[in-house]
């Protein structure tokens, strides 16, 4: 659990630090989104139907904060520097490296024993993070759009 915890405050740091190429609107916007979308993810696949659950079955623990916290840090960090003006391949690409990360520190989560698996596996969980990540990009998207019209 201490490495874990030293893991997410590392990943806050490196968000805190990087330069934002992003306006706090464009990944306050995102964030909020991807956020919205996990809580509901994780209720339905979490509490409903047991397919997977962090730290203890019987109870809700309020480290999960802490895993909310990580997991803010890391899309800071991903759509910062989202590609947003290159070409659709690249876009793929960048999208497709950030999967198979989001997917290792999934694994990570689960050999430490933060995050449980019951009926899931790491292959469902890439194949959402990789749709997620594209429905964030389209919210980036429109509030990029947003604040260039706005202004």
């Amino acid at each position: 659990m201490k490495l874990f915890i030293v893991t997410v405050i590392l990943v806050v740091l490196i968000a805190l630090r990087i330069p934002r190429k992003r306006t706090r609107h464009e990944l306050l916007a995102t964030i909020q989104f991807a956020l919205l979308m996990n809580f509901v993810t994780d209720l339905y696949l979490d509490l409903k139907y047991k397919l997977y659950w962090y730290f203890d079955k019987k109870q809700i623990e309020w480290l999960y904060l802490v895993v909310a916290l990580g997991e803010i840090a890391v899309l800071v960090i991903i759509f910062n520097y989202f590609p947003l003006k290159s070409n659709p391949i690249k876009k793929f690409i960048y999208i497709l490296g950030w999967t198979c990360i989001l997917a290792l520190l999934e694994l990570y989560a689960v050999y430490i024993k933060v995050l449980h698996y019951g009926e899931w596996n790491i292959i469902y969980s890439a194949l959402i993070y990789f749709i997620s990540l594209y429905i964030l990009y389209f919210v980036l998207v429109y509030t990029a759009d947003r604040r260039e019209h706005i202004s």
